[in-house]
């Protein structure tokens, strides 16, 4: 019985550690990107994270292909803060080195055709974590700002419908599009609106507003990030990912049924 008692003081401590860290530590100025074969050593992770990244192309990780885009930068920062993140979703792509592919990247997919399908997702992946970059595509193909931010409205709540408890983290739209600049400064005025009022009805979200996130050099083809630019969304994701787990109480949502 005294060794059990001891081991699971420890183990409390431990975690007790790691979430001290991840709430007051600071994000490093830079870290490595992950190359095209080489293998990620994970940190001894204590904190099981199921995360969805959901979008289109740049979740996919088109204009850098050797880091997924974001998802490997991201995998690597959280295994180092102990978290044991699993990627979720119906799709698999990215390098070698990176021992989790999965996620829910479509490109050239609008909000309008995400939201009819999040549901069979949801079901099947359960997350614990949403990534939502989405309404890109939407604008460029000429919806203003505030049918964008509808459709970013129902897609939500289609999402909550099916994980209530999940944390959705809303990043906005981070390619420069010169073409809809005017719809693109309307979109972001009109999201923190939207999350707030889904904020109100108690469910779990961010909004990071990505305008300025990117500078031309962080570009692959002027639309979707490079090496460099995927690595500041990958900061950017992990700073909110450590927020919310500093100010979790609840368990983590029960694994999917095989």
């Amino acid at each position: 019985m005294r060794s059990r008692v001891g081991r699971t003081v420890v183990g409390v401590f431990a975690l007790i550690l790691v979430v001290t860290s991840l709430s007051v530590g600071g994000t490093p100025a830079s870290d490595p990107e992950p190359q095209p074969g080489a293998r990620i050593v994970a940190a001894r992770p204590v904190i099981p994270l199921r995360v969805l990244p959901l979008g289109a192309s740049s979740t996919e990780g088109i204009g850098s292909p050797g880091t997924a885009g974001y998802r490997a930068p991201l995998f690597t920062l959280l295994r180092r803060d102990g978290v044991a993140v699993e990627f979720v979703g119906s799709l698999s792509r990215g390098p070698s080195g990176l021992p989790d592919r999965d996620h829910e990247g479509h490109s050239g997919w609008t909000i309008s055709m995400l939201a009819p399908r999040v549901g069979h997702w949801l079901r099947a992946s359960r997350p614990d974590v949403i990534l939502l970059h989405a309404g890109t595509n939407d604008l460029g193909r000429g919806a203003s700002g505030a049918v964008v931010a509808q459709r970013l409205d129902d897609l939500l709540s289609r999402i909550y419908a099916q994980v209530p408890a999940a944390h959705v983290v809303v990043a906005g739209v981070w390619a420069p599009m010169p073409r809809a600049r005017a719809a693109r400064a309307d979109l972001a005025a009109h999201i923190p609106r939207v999350v707030a009022r889904h904020q109100v009805l108690g469910r779990s979200i961010s909004f990071v507003d990505t305008s300025d996130l990117l500078r031309p050099g962080d570009l692959a083809d002027g639309l979707h990030p490079n090496a460099t630019g995927y690595r500041k969304i990958a900061r950017m994701f992990r700073g909110e990912i450590e927020r919310w787990l500093a100010t979790r109480t609840g368990p983590a949502a029960p694994p999917p049924s095989r």
